[in-house]
């Protein structure tokens, strides 16, 4: 077989457990077919056995090939999907899964896809969930390849329709629990009317899993119907569900709201009269665990509606942003932390105006929650709420500074790392926050190595913000440089990932003046102590030297490159293997500049070092990354 029909992009390794499993010698062995073996190991006694053989499903399939498959293969696997007592569910979930490696790479033929059927029926009717789970992704599966064969046949469309309505029929409520979630993707390929109806049965069965699974897929139903005008019949059964008596049922049925896509907010008149009040319902629900659901999914529930940017709506969208602040209110810890996740996109949902009346009061309250999680994500709400223009700079200075230098000093690290990771976000604010950047400069002396790292990679941006003179009396001693030499790799690497904005930033001759000296007295402090410094130090080298090649405008004209590869050709010359080989691995990014004058310094002075330390050199790597910074040398 060949390797590349593999499902898996190559075999398996061979299997002792068949070895184990099966009486027959060697010579027998080599004259069965990849389909008896298979079948031979399926009706072993040993359920490992059987295990082992299921999970080779595809690699019997792929050496049987098509024909065979469709005329022996298929009919055997329904025999044993459908025998009584069942297979053990692992079997069955097994089968489920690779049966998808079939489609299309063997069964692409509408008539072929429809021979798995009856296995997809009768695994969507099993006891186990995870099973039955499966079988709808199959079942989807088919579904999106048989689109591509559309329009399909009538016959075809009867047999889907049929199926449908023997799952939505059966006695047990399995068949129904998967029928909900094969629907959508049945009404998508069909286009068949008679489909909606099914989903309305479901969603008025007596028994609460099935009325639970319509909710949960409801919201693709309608979606999938287009707009109102089709989904007119399943409104009211929509609306039941989210009054329903379960909460279980009405969580899933109001969130679903989330998932019905753009195409009803186009009638935003409509989506008032269907949508909003269950959305105003939700909000206030007596279970925590409807209003959970809801806020987790509030933002996408709001979009839905249509009422964005149009004036006539906007006492509704008011509406919508009082149900938000209801939720962000929640007396449960969840509740409010599932709502700030949706905070940002809720402020460019709504405009400066109803972020100023409804979400700006409660920002001091939700900043000084008790529960932790609360205040991360609203640490990072702020940061996001203040990209895209929706909020005036002055605004964002006044409102969130406070609140910043709060999170900056909060007792747990994660809060705080919420801050520095998103920081640069509002790097070109930061001149006017003058406690949250004296707070930056406090924790570039945190005992969390996280803590530093975040600071390390905002350095840079402070550089930007406040200015050069700036970075050079108050940053570059007591943080810059102290960063740079920490005993954490991850910080160090921080520094140097922030070379390239620095050197944006500043201009050549700045860092000629400023940092290089630095950066070589630190070199030169360290050769003949820590090797891993020098390695640091090479590795900003390599950093600035790249970003002077990549046309950076503010890095332009200056000696800069050229300092810097000064150093990492001496850095080839160092007494430890592992510097030499960093140094190498500098090399190698600097050999692909284009500049005529960098391309006669890579032929006269790098490429001529590179050879002869790759012909001195005795240590493997150090010579593989000596052979692939040559192999980088663009070809003349």
């Amino acid at each position: 077989m060949s390797l590349s029909l593999s499902p898996a992009g190559i075999s398996p390794a061979p299997s002792l457990t068949l070895a184990r499993s099966i009486a027959q010698g060697v010579d027998e062995l080599n004259q069965m077919s990849a389909f008896d073996l298979f079948r031979t190991q399926m009706e072993t006694g040993s359920s490992e056995a059987k295990v082992d053989a299921m999970k080779r499903l595809p690699v019997v399939a792929y050496a049987m090939g098509i024909s065979p498959v469709s005329s022996d293969l298929l009919p055997y696997l329904q025999q044993i999907a459908l025998q009584q007592p069942p297979m053990d569910d692992e079997l069955l979930l097994l089968m489920a899964k690779q049966l998808q490696t079939f489609v299309p790479a063997l069964l692409s033929k509408p008539s072929q896809i429809l021979d798995l059927l009856p296995i997809v029926e009768r695994l969507a009717a099993v006891e186990e969930t995870v099973v039955r789970n499966e079988a709808v992704v199959l079942m989807n599966h088919l579904c999106a390849h048989l689109i591509t064969s559309a329009p399909l046949d009538s016959s075809v469309v009867s047999t889907l329709v049929s199926m449908a309505k023997r799952l939505v029929g059966a006695d047990w409520f399995t068949a129904k629990v998967s029928a909900a979630g094969m629907l959508p993707e049945l009404y998508t390929l069909t286009k068949h009317s008679e489909l909606a109806y099914l989903y309305k049965e479901l969603c008025m069965d007596e028994t609460p899993m099935v009325r639970r699974a319509a909710a949960q897929f409801l919201g693709q139903f309608l979606e999938t119907l287009g707009g109102k005008d089709k989904a007119i019949d399943l409104i009211p059964v929509f609306q039941q569900l989210c009054k329903d008596e379960q909460d279980s049922v009405r969580m899933l049925a109001i969130s679903s709201m989330a998932n019905v896509g753009p195409n009803y907010g186009k009638v935003p008149e409509w989506t008032k009269e269907i949508f909003l009040p269950l959305l105003k319902d939700g909000s206030t629900d007596t279970s925590w665990r409807v209003r959970h659901n809801l806020a987790k999914n509030f933002s996408d529930v709001a979009t839905n509606l249509g009422f964005q940017g149009n004036s006539k709506y906007a006492s509704d969208q008011a509406l919508v942003m009082a149900c938000f602040v209801s939720v962000l209110t929640d007396a449960e810890a969840e509740v409010r932390a599932a709502a700030v996740g949706h905070y940002a996109r809720m402020v460019h949902w709504g405009g400066s105006a109803l972020f100023t009346s409804y979400l700006m009061p409660l920002l001091p309250s939700l900043a000084d929650d008790v529960v932790m999680e609360v205040r991360s994500k609203t640490a990072l709400a702020i940061m996001d709420s203040s990209e895209g223009g929706t909020l005036e700079d002055s605004l964002i200075v006044q409102t969130f500074g406070p609140l910043l230098e709060s999170f900056l000093q909060d007792e747990f690290q994660e809060v705080q790392l919420q801050v520095l990771g998103n920081l640069h976000k509002l790097s070109h604010l930061l001149n006017g926050m003058n406690g949250v950047v004296s707070s930056i400069l406090n924790m570039s002396k945190a005992t969390n190595w996280r803590v530093r790292e975040g600071v390390a990679k905002l350095l840079p941006h402070l550089a930007e913000a406040r200015g050069l003179d700036f970075f050079a009396n108050v940053l570059l001693e007591p943080a810059w440089l102290v960063l740079l030499l920490d005993p954490v790799a991850c910080v160090r690497s921080a520094c140097v990932s922030g070379m390239s904005v620095l050197v944006g930033v500043a201009g050549q001759d700045w860092m000629v003046e400023h940092i290089l000296p630095q950066h070589v007295r630190i070199y030169n402090h360290a050769a003949s102590g820590s090797y891993l410094i020098r390695i640091t130090i090479l590795q900003a080298h390599a950093e600035t030297a790249f970003a002077c090649q990549v046309g950076n405008a503010a890095a332009g004209g200056g000696t800069l490159w050229n300092d810097t590869v000064l150093q990492l050709l001496r850095g080839l010359q160092d007494k430890v293997a592992n510097v030499r080989m960093v140094a190498a691995q500098g090399l190698k990014k600097v050999v692909t500049a284009d500049d005529p004058v960098q391309v006669a310094v890579v032929q006269a002075q790098i490429m001529p070092a590179l050879e002869k330390r790759m012909a001195e050199e005795e240590d493997p790597d150090c010579r593989q990354a000596c052979s692939e910074a040559i192999a980088a040398v663009p070809k003349k």
